[in-house]
Formats: C-alpha cells, sequence, structure tokens
C-alpha cells in the first residue's frame, strides 16, 4: 500500500515549480523511511534533489519501495491547483500502475483526484555529487532571490567572489553592472571562506534555484571555484531540497 497525506499543499507548488522547470520528468522514490526525488536538466547542468521524511506528513504509509518516473510538469500542475485549506494526497494503484493525486478541502471533505503519468523505474539509486566547498554562506530566501532579480536587469551570468570577510556578487552587460557586496550580518546570517573563491553561474540557472524562496526562509549556499554550486532549502517539516547548478565558462 502507498497513501501519502501533506496538508501543506499550497506551499509545496514552489518545490514542485523547481523540479518541472529543471525537467518534465524525473524519479521519484517513495521508500518506508522518506520520500526523495532526482531530477536532471537534459543539458545535465542542474540537478534537484528533494527529500521528505515520514514526519513531514500527515499520514505516511509506504508498505515496500516504488520508484517511478514521474511527469514533474503534470504533477505542477495538480499542485498549482491547492489551496491553503487543502491537504496533497498520493497513492498508486498497483493493479493499474497508475499514480494518483488528489486535493482534499480540510473544511468541506471536498476531494479532486487527478492521474498522472508514471513509469515504474528499474535499479534506481539516490545520486548526489560531493563538493568539496572552499567557500560557504546562509541567508535569507528574501536576499537570495533579490539577487537573482537585481542581475536580471543587467546580464546573463552571475559571478560570485567570495573572501574571508565578504561575498561579492557582481553582473555585467553592455554598458551595465551591477554588484552586491555582502558580509555576515549584513545580510549574510554565517559566512565561511576557506579561501578565495570565483565561480560564475548562468542566471537562468540561478532563477531555478530561486523558486523555493516562497516555502523556505534561509537558503544555504556552497561552491568552489569553477565548480557546481549547491543551494539547499529545509523547509519547517524537515523537507530539504537541494540543486546544483554547474558554473558556466
Amino acid at each position: 500500500m502507498l497513501r501519502i497525506v501533506y496538508s501543506a499543499a499550497s506551499k509545496f507548488k514552489y518545490v514542485t515549480q523547481s523540479l518541472a522547470k529543471i525537467n518534465d520528468e524525473g524519479i521519484f522514490h517513495f521508500a518506508p523511511d522518506q520520500l526523495a526525488a532526482q531530477i536532471m536538466s537534459p543539458d545535465k547542468t542542474t540537478m534537484a534533489v528533494l527529500k521528505m521524511p515520514p514526519l513531514s506528513f500527515d499520514e505516511y504509509i509506504v508498505d515496500e519501495e516504488l520508484a517511478l518516473i514521474v511527469k514533474t510538469d503534470e504533477f505542477n500542475k495538480v499542485v498549482r491547483r491547492a489551496t491553503r485549506n487543502d491537504d496533497l494526497i498520493i497513492e498508486y494503484d498497483y493493479d493499474q500502475q497508475i499514480l494518483l493525486l488528489s486535493l482534499r478541502d480540510r473544511k468541506t471533505g471536498l476531494i479532486r483526484q487527478f492521474t498522472i503519468t508514471s513509469i515504474p523505474a528499474t535499479d534506481f539509486k539516490l545520486r548526489e555529487p560531493k563538493i568539496d566547498s572552499t567557500a560557504r554562506f546562509h541567508m535569507l530566501s528574501d536576499d537570495f532571490k533579490t539577487i537573482i532579480q537585481d542581475s536580471k536587469i543587467v546580464g546573463d551570468t552571475v559571478t560570485f567572489i567570495a573572501k574571508p570577510e565578504e561575498v561579492i556578487v557582481k553582473s555585467e552587460g553592455e554598458e551595465k553592472e551591477y554588484e552586491w557586496i555582502m558580509k555576515e550580518g549584513d545580510p549574510l546570517i554565517t559566512l565561511d571562506v576557506d579561501e578565495e573563491t570565483t565561480s560564475t553561474y548562468t542566471r537562468s540557472s540561478l532563477e531555478v534555484t530561486s523558486k523555493p524562496t516562497g516555502a523556505a526562509d534561509n537558503v544555504k549556499v556552497s561552491y568552489a571555484t569553477d565548480y557546481p554550486m549547491q543551494i539547499e532549502y529545509t523547509f519547517p517539516n524537515g523537507e530539504k531540497l537541494v540543486i546544483y547548478i554547474a558554473p558556466s565558462f
């Protein structure tokens, strides 16, 4: 049996938007100890890993492991229909091999049910890149989103230069330039730099990583010179979304 009930459906849309932006399909792994999803962009420059422990849910029944290739765009369209009064119910019909998503209004009991495309995945193993970061900082999600919105006015890439006392964010375009010098306490919550670290990322990749700012208060950013950046969001009930983006050369 597979039945999961999640009460924060309207907040979850910020996560599913990111997943759908990366690729229109991904692998969802249902296990007794957690629900995990792994999404890779077609060009392999962006990857997201979502982990949700049983405590994240109001009801979590997964009797046996099941990995499914799920249409993330369809999943996102359903979740976007959720209001703040709706529970998201995820079920799997083993006989017909279909994934069922339902939105249940907690006030009226009204249930709207959707069937979305899913295909059993074989030999699935959750894989995450190991990044030996040399710079790490922690900031409010809204401030991270501001970086991306500001740079959008200027150029197509964003450069992060981390030093022991500050992080400089820069973007350049034709006769335009943007710079924000960030220090611990202004606006960074924490800053930890092993050595001066510089790397550049496309603004479009960063825009994908900013979607969950609507549901998480803080974000942790880690990277090394000319290596992928790791952007980590942790949500109130223990859910964690980590997005990796490749550098732009």
